[in-house]
C-alpha cells in the first residue's frame, strides 16, 4: 500500500503506476518533491522516474513482482552455492560479490561481459536483459575469488529487475480535486511566472484548440473500432456524447475558468487570498485621488497560521530554549526578553517590520520618482532564522507612492496598520486550532534615513547637530572626542524633548521633529530602542567602503603596492565557493569609496591579505595594515549570527580602538556619524540580538518581485494596486504547498554501503550505526539553505592554538540528519595577515561529524598562496556555544575555551 504524504491528501494506491499518477496532481505546489509512497520511507526526488525507480530497487517488499520475477526453480550460485529462488535475487547476490572486489560474469544466457564496478553491470542489466527472464539466466559459475567466503544472508534491491514496464493504469480523478489542480497550474502562471493574464487566456485559449482536435480524433478511432465490433450506431452515439461531457479539462476551461475574473474569483475561493485593501489618502496636489495598498496585518497572519509548515516552524522555534550569556536570534537580546507582554505570554508572536522605497523603473530615466514606491514588509521572529531570510515568507503590509507619503504625512498612511497592531497587542489571534496568541511589535528595520523618517527624528546627517537616534551627542562633542556617547534616549526623554518641541515652536528638539505614530503601541516605543541599524548601509557600505579605500590609499602611498597591481592580482585572483558570486570591484585611484556593493565589499575585505599580504613590508609595525586587520576582526564580530557576552564585550574595545587610531592615523580626515553609530553596536547586540538577523538586504532583495511585476505587467495606470494583487496571489500560490524549503535538500544520492568505501571512510562511521536502507550518501547537500560541496572545509574545533578543520569528503544523510565525512587538518593564525594557514602535512586521519555539532555552519573555501593552504572565515563563532553543546552531550570532542576570542 502506497501512501500520497501531501498535505492532507492521504490517499491509498495498490500500484506504483497508481501512486505515480496521482502524485502528479500536486506537482504545480510551491516547494512540492516526490515522496516515496510507503510510509516509513523519508526520501524525496525532483523526478518522477527517478522515484520509481527508487521504490522499485528500495522497497521490493512492497512492490508487486513481474510476470518475469514470479518464483520458479531456485538457481544456485555455483561460487558460494547460495541458492535464489528468482533471476532478480540471484542478480542481487550478485552484487554483493561485486562489493566484495571481486569479477563477475553476467549471469545471462550467450552474454560474456565481465565486471568489476557495480554500476557498470547494474547499467548493462538495464540496457541489455530488461526483460530476460530466469530461464535465460545460466549458472554463474563463473566468479573469480581467490579464497572461500562466507555466504551472503540477505540479498540487497536490484537496481534493474524492479522497473516500471507495466501499462500504466488510470485512475480515476475527482472533478473538485482535478479543478483545484488546474486552478493551482493557472496560478503558478500568473503570480510565479508573472504572466499578464491575456498571455494566460491565450495559453488557454489555444491549448483548448489543440486539445479539442486531439479529442475529436480519438473519439473517431474509437467510434470505428466499435463500429468494426458490430456496437449499434446510437449506442456508439450516445458513448461519444458521455465522454465529451466527462471531458474535465474542457468543463474546467470553457467554465469556472474561462475568463480573468472568474480565475481570481476561483484563486481566492480555493486557496488563502489576503486581498488588498484600498486606503483612500485623499485629493492630492495635482487635484486626484490617491490610494494606499494595505494588506490586514491579522488576516495575512491568519492566512499563515493554517499552513502546517508555518505551524511547525512556530512549534520549533519556542520549543528552543536560550542559551545563557548568547545571543543567537533576536528573541535572545534584552528587547524581547524584557519586554512585558513576552515575559507574561512566551507564547506571544515577535513581528519585525521594514520600509524602503525603491524605484520600479529605470532610475535614471526620464520617469525618476515618477513610480517610486514605499513598501513597508512582515517577517516573525517565529520562523527560524534560515527561513525568515527567505524572500518568500516576507509579507506585504503595505505600499503608497512615496510622493503620497510625503503630502499626506506618515500619520494618515499608517492608521490602518497601527490599528490593526494596536488589535493584535490586545486581543490576538487566533492559531494552531483555536488557541489565542497576542503580538507585539519587535523592531522596524530599515536603512537609516528611513529609520530617523519613521522615529521622528531629524533625517539632515551632515547639517543636523544631533545625528542618533540613540543618544542625544552633539555634532561638536564628536567631532572633539569620538569615543564619547551622549545620554541615550528612552521613552520619558523622547516625551520630555517633544514637549519643549511644542513649547518653543521650533522645527526640532534635541534632534526630534515629531512623534511616530507607532509610539501608540503599548508594548514598542522607537527608543526602547525599537530601530535597529543596517550592516549593509552603515557598514559595508559605510565604514568599510570609506575607511578601506583610505586605508589602500595610504599604502599605495607609502610605496607596499599601486592600484595597478591591487587591480590585476583582484582580478587573477581564483575565487571558490560563494566568493565566486560577489568578487570585488576595481579599485579606482584616489576613490575616496569602494565601487563594490555592501557583499562586494565584505568579500573584500575578507580577502584583501590573500590579495596584497604578501607585498606589506613589516606588517605588525604598519599602522595602516594592522587597521585594516582590526576591521576585519570588526566585521567578523559583527556578523557573527551567535555572539557571546565576552565577545560583546570584546568587541566594544576593539571598536573604541579602531576609532582612536583611524583619528590618529587620518586626522585631516573627519570622522562620519556612522562611526558614531558603530559606538552603540555592542549595546544594540545585547538588545537585539545578532545584527545580521535584522539587516536590511533580505528584505531589499523582496523588491525584485514588485520590479518583475512592473517590467512584465506594462500596467502603470495604478502601480500600487497591480502589484500588490500578484504579491497576494503569489502568497496563495505558496499557501497551497509548502511555504519553506525542506532542510535538507540531497544532489545525486545513492543509498549508503559501507563496504563500497575506503578504510579510512569506514573506520570514521564505525560505531555510528549507519544501517544501509536508511541512509544515502552524496557529494552535495544544501542544508538550512547552505550548499555543502566536496573540497569545502568546515569548522569542526579548536583547541588552544590550533583550529580544526575538515575537508569534506562525503555526505551522508541518516533519518535527515546529515554528517560529513571529512579529512582532519590543523589551522594555525597568521597574526600579521590575519588568516589561517594549515600546520604541517595533512594529519590523514578521516573524522564524521554531524552538522548540528560543528563549529560553525558556514563552508569556507581553501586558498593556496605560495604552497601554502589558507582559510579566511566568513565570522567568527561563539565559544561558550562550544561548552554548552559539550556539557548537554551535543559534541564528542573535547574544546578548550580562552577568553575572550573572537575566533
Amino acid at each position: 500500500m502506497f501512501t500520497c504524504k501531501f498535505s492532507t491528501c492521504g490517499k491509498e494506491f495498490n500500484r506504483v503506476c497508481e501512486f505515480t499518477q496521482h502524485i502528479k496532481l500536486h506537482s504545480n505546489s510551491a516547494n512540492y518533491r516526490y515522496q516515496c509512497g510507503v510510509p516509513e520511507c523519508s526520501r524525496q526526488y525532483v523526478k518522477i522516474p527517478v522515484l520509481k525507480a527508487h521504490m522499485y530497487r528500495d522497497h521490493k517488499a512492497d512492490v508487486p513482482l513481474r510476470n518475469s520475477q514470479r518464483p520458479c526453480t531456485p538457481i544456485q550460485c555455483d561460487f558460494c552455492a547460495v541458492r535464489c529462488e528468482t533471476s532478480s535475487l540471484l542478480v542481487c547476490h550478485l552484487r554483493s560479490h561485486l562489493r566484495e572486489g571481486l569479477h563477475v560474469e553476467c549471469p545471462f544466457r550467450g552474454c560474456d561481459r565481465r565486471f568489476s564496478v557495480l554500476s557498470s553491470f547494474a547499467s548493462h542489466l538495464s540496457k541489455k536483459h530488461r526483460n530476460d527472464s530466469a530461464e535465460h539466466v545460466e549458472n554463474p559459475s563463473n566468479v573469480e575469488r581467490p579464497v572461500a567466503s562466507e555466504s551472503v544472508s540477505e540479498c540487497e534491491p536490484s537496481n534493474v529487475n524492479y522497473s516500471d514496464d507495466e501499462q500504466e493504469v488510470p485512475v480515476a480523478v475527482d472533478e473538485s480535486v482535478f479543478l483545484q489542480n488546474i486552478t493551482l497550474f493557472y496560478l503558478k502562471l500568473q503570480a510565479k511566472l508573472l504572466l499578464p493574464a491575456t498571455t494566460i487566456q491565450t495559453i488557454i485559449e489555444g491549448y483548448q484548440d489543440v486539445h479539442h482536435v486531439s479529442l475529436t480524433n480519438l473519439l473517431n478511432t474509437l467510434s470505428e473500432k466499435l463500429t468494426v465490433l458490430g456496437i449499434p450506431e446510437a449506442t456508439i452515439s450516445n458513448i461519444m456524447d458521455e465522454m465529451r461531457k466527462d471531458d474535465l479539462l474542457t468543463a474546467c476551461n470553457s467554465g469556472p475558468l474561462s475568463t480573468d475574473q472568474k480565475r481570481k474569483t476561483a484563486f481566492k475561493k480555493h486557496f488563502n487570498y489576503v486581498e488588498p485593501v484600498p486606503q483612500l489618502l485623499g485629493i492630492n496636489e495635482k487635484g486626484k485621488e490617491s490610494f494606499a495598498q494595505y494588506v490586514p496585518i491579522k488576516e495575512t497572519l491568519a492566512a499563515l497560521f493554517k499552513s502546517k509548515s508555518m505551524q511547525e516552524q512556530y512549534a520549533a522555534t519556542h520549543s528552543t530554549p536560550s542559551s545563557e550569556g548568547i545571543f543567537q536570534d533576536v528573541n535572545d537580546g534584552k528587547g524581547a526578553q524584557c519586554n512585558p507582554l513576552f515575559k507574561a505570554e512566551p507564547s506571544s508572536l515577535g513581528l519585525i517590520l521594514y520600509q524602503d522605497a525603491f524605484e520600479v523603473v529605470n532610475p535614471l530615466g526620464s520617469s525618476k520618482k515618477k513610480h517610486k514606491i514605499l513598501a513597508v514588509y512582515l517577517t516573525l521572529t517565529d520562523i527560524l532564522p534560515h527561513n525568515r531570510s527567505s524572500i518568500d515568507q516576507m509579507q506585504l503590509v503595505l505600499l503608497c507612492k512615496e510622493q503620497d507619503f510625503k503630502y499626506f504625512g506618515m500619520d494618515k498612511v499608517f492608521e490602518p496598520l497601527i490599528k490593526d497592531l494596536k488589535a493584535l497587542e490586545e486581543t490576538g489571534i487566533e492559531i494552531n486550532n483555536g488557541q489565542i496568541v497576542r503580538g507585539r511589535l519587535c523592531a522596524i528595520s530599515g536603512d537609516n534615513l528611513g529609520s530617523h523618517c519613521i522615529g521622528g527624528f531629524v533625517e539632515n546627517f551632515s547639517v543636523s547637530h544631533y545625528f542618533c537616534r540613540y543618544c542625544d551627542i552633539k555634532r561638536s562633542i564628536f567631532e572633539s572626542s569620538p569615543l564619547l556617547c551622549g545620554n541615550k534616549r528612552t521613552e520619558q526623554s523622547f516625551l520630555n524633548h517633544l514637549q519643549e518641541l511644542e513649547n518653543t515652536g521650533t522645527n526640532s528638539e534635541c534632534g526630534i521633529k515629531s512623534n511616530s505614530p507607532f509610539n501608540q503601541l503599548s508594548f514598542f516605543h522607537v527608543c526602547q530602542p525599537g530601530l535597529p541599524p543596517c550592516l549593509g548601509h552603515d557598514l559595508f557600505e559605510g565604514i568599510v567602503s570609506c575607511d578601506l579605500s583610505l586605508l589602500i590609499g595610504h599604502l599605495v602611498e607609502e610605496k607596499h603596492f599601486n592600484y595597478t597591481q591591487l587591480n590585476r592580482c583582484k582580478d587573477q585572483f581564483n575565487y571558490q565557493g560563494n566568493d565566486a558570486q560577489d568578487k570585488p570591484a576595481d579599485v579606482s585611484p584616489g576613490s575616496r569609496r569602494l565601487g563594490g556593493h555592501a557583499v562586494q565589499n565584505w568579500c573584500f575585505l575578507r580577502l584583501l591579505p590573500l590579495l596584497i599580504g604578501d607585498r606589506i613590508r613589516n606588517p605588525c609595525e604598519n599602522g595602516a595594515w594592522q587597521l585594516v586587520l582590526q576591521l576585519r576582526e570588526i566585521v567578523e564580530l559583527i556578523c557573527a549570527p551567535a555572539i557571546t557576552t565576552d565577545q560583546v564585550a570584546y568587541l566594544k574595545i576593539l571598536i573604541e580602538e579602531y576609532i582612536y587610531f583611524r583619528r590618529q592615523l587620518f586626522p585631516n580626515e573627519p570622522l562620519k556619524p556612522k562611526h558614531h553609530y558603530l559606538l552603540h553596536y555592542p549595546e544594540l547586540i545585547t538588545h537585539f540580538g545578532p545584527l545580521i538577523r535584522l539587516w536590511t538586504l533580505r528584505f531589499e532583495s523582496k523588491h525584485t518581485f514588485f520590479k518583475r511585476c512592473a517590467r512584465k505587467l506594462h500596467n502603470f495606470k495604478n502601480i500600487c494596486k497591480t502589484v500588490a494583487e500578484r504579491h497576494q496571489l503569489f502568497q496563495a500560490y505558496l499557501s497551497a504547498g509548502k511555504m519553506f524549503q525542506p532542510s535538507v535538500l540531497l544532489d545525486k544520492e545513492m543509498t549508503f554501503y559501507v563496504n563500497d568505501y575506503s578504510d579510512k571512510i569506514r573506520e570514521a562511521v564505525v560505531g555510528l550505526h549507519f544501517e544501509s536502507k536508511d541512509t544515502v550518501a552524496s557529494h552535495t547537500v544544501t542544508v538550512k539553505g547552505t550548499s555543502y560541496k566536496k573540497g569545502m572545509f568546515i569548522l569542526l574545533g579548536k583547541t588552544e592554538e590550533e583550529l580544526e578543520v575538515g575537508k569534506i569528503e562525503l555526505v551522508i544523510v541518516h533519518h535527515g540528519s546529515v554528517s560529513f565525512v571529512s579529512e582532519k587538518y590543523c589551522f594555525v593564525k597568521l597574526r600579521d595577515i590575519g588568516v589561517y594557514s594549515v600546520l604541517g602535512t595533512p594529519q590523514e586521519q578521516f573524522v564524521c561529524m554531524r552538522h548540528d555539532d560543528l563549529l560553525d555552519y558556514y563552508p569556507l573555501p581553501a586558498y593556496t598562496m605560495c604552497d601554502i593552504t589558507m582559510i579566511c572565515l566568513h565570522h567568527s563563532f561563539a565559544e561558550t556555544w562550544l561548552q554548552h553543546k559539550r556539557s548537554s552531550g551535543g559534541l564528542s570532542w573535547q574544546y578548550s575555551r580562552t577568553s575572550p576570542q573572537t575566533h
